[in-house]
């Protein structure tokens, strides 16, 4: 009698502490929805070098768990849904993709690569969430872009871009589907405008 008692109380502790009833966790990856172009010789190349850096903006938004609102001035993160990176890495990798695609500028690479530069661009995660404060509830997602005269460390140029978009359904699946329609949308924008301010300067 006591080794069954013993047992169930195992069995009840187990379950309390998760065991196999928790859900697991899925993990998104941030993704760029528009088809990655080949690199072609640009007509009206810079000959100018790039580096990339990721800044923080926000350090709530920047860890792997995907942030939703349920009421206004408040945040929370899904419990068992996370991305694969932290969000302003991933973007500052896309960004980068993008811009190596286009070809304008001689070279385009991470700040840590350790490379000369004369531009340096700083892309920050202001907002990245699933807003379900309003009906129908929205994905926010907004980015900043700085570009930098690496040379004569002068900002040549601040800009901010967002985006709400709507979400099919109140679940995590459906928020990080809209957040990467949204995180493209914004490339579609600042990827020229960068291309453009580093012209200017």
């Amino acid at each position: 009698m006591k080794r069954l008692v013993a047992l169930l109380a195992v069995g009840l502790l187990g379950g309390c502490l998760g065991g196999q009833n928790t859900p697991a966790t899925t993990h998104f990856v941030m993704t760029d929805a528009t088809p990655a172009a080949p690199v072609q010789a640009p007509s009206q190349p810079m000959g100018r070098n790039l580096v990339i850096s990721s800044v923080t903006d926000d350090p709530f938004y920047d860890i792997e768990n995907v942030v939703f609102s349920r009421e206004k001035g408040s945040r929370a993160y899904y419990h068992f849904a996370a991305w694969t990176d932290r969000p302003s890495r991933r973007v500052a990798g896309l960004v980068q993709r993008r811009l190596e695609a286009r070809g304008r500028f001689v070279s385009v690479s991470s700040i840590t690569a350790g490379v000369n530069a004369d531009v340096l661009l700083n892309v920050s995660v202001v907002e990245l969430y699933h807003d379900l404060t309003v009906s129908p509830a929205v994905a926010r997602v907004q980015l900043i872009g700085e570009v930098v005269d690496w040379k004569t460390r002068t900002l040549t140029g601040r800009r901010s871009f967002a985006i709400a978009l709507p979400v099919a359904s109140a679940d995590a699946k459906s928020a990080v589907d809209a957040m990467n329609r949204g995180v493209t949308a914004i490339l579609d924008e600042l990827v020229p405008w960068v291309e453009s301010v580093a012209i200017k300067g």
